[in-house]
């Protein structure tokens, strides 16, 4: 009776594992042990198409913290993929070297010692001549291949000299690598330059993570063709907790009300800060600048954020060149954006003086002055240069810029070159790359407004008393 009833469980096992070898859902039940949750159906899905033809597909997933895209795709995923193509390489990177280490040590200890995975995969067996956190191979035909079959760390490791049949980045940010778009650049450029190279052409990828900022890796990937594209976000679009059990909808409301700018991005996966985006919509004028110039009746100015003050983390240069009209409202009429040396900055701002006959050029100086104005006061004597100063965040001028953008005191034009990249700068703010067009454009509006049009002394009554 005992060995009929260990033969009976042995037999079981044994289907469960066939099971679980072509089903990707039945692997997480049963050699993860954990039941992939109702928001990962379509990812799941998606997994399963690629595990049964993995040649060049693609997918991201963005998803909020916690949604257990660790468990069920970091772990669960890759261990599924050397299951069942034990023969071919893979990269596994997150955020940092000792995070992707432990999906690493994770996936290398179900292999080892998990019965179900065994069972599931019966000829995937350690080799002990490379096993460890880093990279571990298992027992391979061809005894002479140096590439690992799992290499893992960080998205700043460098993976040269490793061949890539398939890649999974499970976050590839956190808070300190998407704080700034230095961070970024720096992740970003690993990836092209040391990761892509690896792989090969039919290697497949699966990146899946929270987003930070809107250029941050998953959104530079989006960017890109050829991928899949599944979003989760906190709250369904009925209001409803996409994981009720894990995150009920009281302690997801209570995590929007306590910081709804944060909700947005990491929770919603809306860069733009969703409900708590400061500027949302810009007004626009069909007329081109030169038809508002030949009136004569603007009071024009510009403002200018240049990347030569103290401290300044970005590393653009923007001028708005502006016009106030006789009602106060303000038609901008260029923009200028670049990078230049010093030489190459006052020449641009020389240039548009002379082209648009300003009254006023303000320039943004940090507390120690700035080389350019400096400079043009020196060399540029005619040119009516204003150094000013300005005090608290960009929050606030943002804040203070919204209600004249929205009210439509303030209008770009529609179709000239540079109005899609502004806008995108301006709307995206705190989550673009760069927020020199906000900063040129404060300067340029908050010293204008403070103007009053020479319409309103030239044009006002004149009133005279008659002596009898």
């Amino acid at each position: 009776m005992v060995a009929v009833a260990t033969s009976e469980r042995t037999q079981k096992l044994l289907a469960r594992g066939a099971l679980a070898r072509q089903d990707f859902r039945e692997h997480c039940r049963f050699s993860l042990g954990h039941e992939p949750p109702a928001h990962f159906d379509e990812v799941t899905e998606a997994l399963q198409e690629i595990a049964d033809k993995p040649a060049g597909k693609k997918l991201i997933v963005v998803a909020p913290p916690g949604a257990a895209k660790t468990t069920i795709v970091g772990v669960g995923f890759m261990s599924y993929m050397i299951g069942r193509y034990p023969e071919r390489h893979n990269g596994l990177l997150s955020y940092a070297d000792s995070v992707g280490w432990s999906r690493s040590l994770a996936i290398r200890n179900l292999i080892e010692s998990s019965l179900p995975y065994r069972v599931t995969f019966p000829d995937v067996q350690p080799d002990k001549r490379k096993w460890g956190v880093a990279e571990f191979n298992v027992k391979r035909p061809d005894l002479g291949d140096p590439h690992p079959t799992l290499r893992a760390g960080g998205t700043m490791s460098a993976v040269v000299s490793y061949r890539i049949n398939g890649l999974l980045i499970d976050d590839p940010h956190d808070q300190k690598n998407a704080n700034t778009p230095q961070f970024r650049d720096k992740v970003w450029s690993n990836y092209e330059q040391a990761i892509l190279t690896r792989k090969t052409s039919d290697a497949w990828e699966v990146v899946i993570g929270t987003r930070w900022a809107d250029g941050d890796f998953i959104g530079r990937l989006l960017k890109r063709k050829g991928y899949r594209i599944i979003h989760i976000p906190a709250l369904t679009k009925t209001g409803r907790s996409y994981w009720s059990s894990a995150y009920p909808k009281d302690f997801l409301d209570e995590l929007k009300f306590k910081s709804p700018a944060l909700f947005a991005v990491q929770y919603m996966g809306d860069t733009t800060g969703g409900d708590t985006g400061i500027i949302r919509s810009l007004a626009t004028y069909d007329q081109p600048p030169s038809a508002l110039l030949e009136k004569g009746d603007l009071l024009v100015a510009s403002g200018w954020d240049t990347a030569f003050k103290e401290k300044q983390q970005n590393d653009f240069s923007v001028g708005y060149i502006g016009g106030m009209d006789r009602w106060g409202r303000i038609f901008i009429l260029d923009r200028v954006k670049g990078r230049w040396g010093l030489p190459g900055l006052l020449d641009e701002i020389n240039n548009s003086y002379l082209k648009y006959s300003q009254s006023y050029v303000w320039i943004e100086d940090a507390a120690s002055g700035t080389p350019a104005i400096q400079t043009l006061m020196e060399s540029s004597p005619h040119m009516p240069t204003v150094p000013v100063t300005y005090r608290g965040g960009k929050t606030t001028r943002a804040h203070a810029l919204a209600p004249f953008l929205h009210g439509g005191h303030v209008l770009f034009p529609k179709y000239a070159d540079w109005y899609e990249d502004a806008a995108y700068n301006l709307t995206r703010f705190p989550y673009a790359d760069h927020d020199d067009d906000l900063d040129a454009l404060f300067c340029l509006v908050d010293n204008l407004t403070k103007l009053r049009h020479p319409s309103s002394i030239i044009d006002r009554p004149r009133v005279t008393l008659e002596m009898r």
